[in-house]
């Protein structure tokens, strides 16, 4: 009979990537204790006892892997913390990415306090993503999958929560992930759709996520001039919440222009547009920082990303911290229509520094 390693909780959502996460730490020896986050319902309410569809799943597949399940209901919290923080992001003209928020204020916080609370060694996760030990020091690098890698929205889950993680996947790509999965007899599994967007929308698109949870939107903000840098005015917009940087959809434009979304201006409901090409910057200000070891910062080789998988500036980048709250960064080349909210991500080759939230 195998050793067991220690005990694991392991967040299971139902999906490929956390079933798969259990059974490569159930193969490995580990104590697998699987536990699900209820963060939401489809209509948003509390009153509704029943469990979501991914819920159910995990339910089941933890009973057919004879591995003890919990769930945490967080739905109130979630509401609090996560999704009150996109819709006060989009009020203020800003273009928020809520998995930043939720990864260390709930979803890993909530995992450690039930490691805690059942004398757990380690939490686990089915992020593409390593964690590695250098100097003390705890650090995520970039899983193997460049597809998958999800690094780019972790960069502040602090030490005491990286020091007590494992990522099973991070050396896996997604088509073998699938294919154990069917190694171990569970091609359900192996052929689900991937889960796309922000969670708790529902593939909604965000503007009809805001009419929903703010149904008088429209009649609070309504619609709003467009000008040009000089304040002559170019037509109208719906509501500035329902536009960001680089946007040119949704305008009620005098003439054809080409122009886009350069500056959103929430205090006078005014989107101001410039030509695609002045979009584009070789300096960032970044506030609200955090850095696993600030003297990272005065590498050279160090690179910025801003969107996820998107478009990014090549070459390096240097940092310098203007002061507790905010820095600057200087790029090589350009980034291209950055947005105020949107996560800034730092790395040195595949290890994730730090990052912050572009001004």
């Amino acid at each position: 009979m195998k050793s067991t390693k220690g005990k694991v909780v392991l967040g299971m959502s139902g999906g490929t990537d956390s079933s798969v996460s259990a059974l490569l730490l159930k193969d490995k020896a580990y104590e697998v204790i699987g536990v699900s986050l209820w963060f939401y319902n489809a209509d948003h309410s509390f009153e509704n006892t029943n469990y979501p569809q991914y819920i159910i799943e995990a339910q089941a597949l933890a009973k057919r892997l004879g591995i003890v399940h919990h769930v945490i209901d967080a739905r109130r919290e979630f509401r609090d913390k996560i999704i009150q923080f996109f819709l006060d992001e989009y009020l203020a003209g800003k273009t928020p990415s809520p998995c930043i928020q939720c990864n260390p204020q709930l979803k890993w916080k909530l995992l450690l306090e039930k490691a805690n609370e059942l004398e757990c060694d380690y939490i686990a996760t089915g992020h593409y993503i390593q964690v590695v030990k250098e100097n003390n020091t705890y650090y995520i690098h970039k899983g193997l999958d460049p597809v998958k890698d999800q690094s780019y929205f972790l960069w502040n889950l602090p030490q005491e929560i990286l020091k007590r993680t494992i990522t099973p996947l991070g050396k896996f790509t997604k088509p073998q992930v699938r294919e154990i999965a069917k190694a171990h007899g569970f091609h359900e599994i192996a052929n689900k759709k991937e889960s796309m967007g922000v969670c708790f929308m529902d593939r909604k698109d965000y503007r009809d996520f805001l009419k929903e949870m703010i149904p008088d939107i429209d009649q609070k903000i309504g619609k709003g001039k467009v000008t040009d840098t000089d304040g002559n005015q170019l037509g109208w917009h719906d509501g500035y919440p329902y536009y960001t940087i680089g946007q040119k959809r949704g305008l009620e434009l005098n003439e054809k222009s080409g122009l886009m979304v350069s500056k959103i201006c929430a205090d006078t409901n005014t989107l101001i547009l410039e030509k695609k090409e002045d979009l584009n910057q070789k300096q960032i200000t970044v506030r609200d920082y955090y850095f696993h070891d600030i003297e990272d910062i005065k590498k050279k080789e160090i690179t910025t990303v801003v969107r996820g998988l998107g478009l990014n500036p090549d070459g390096f980048s240097s940092i310098t911290l203007l002061n507790d709250i905010e820095l600057e960064v200087a790029l090589e080349q350009d980034a291209w229509a950055i947005a105020p909210g949107q996560p800034v991500a730092f790395y040195i080759g595949n290890k994730l520094i730090g990052g912050g939230f572009a001004c």
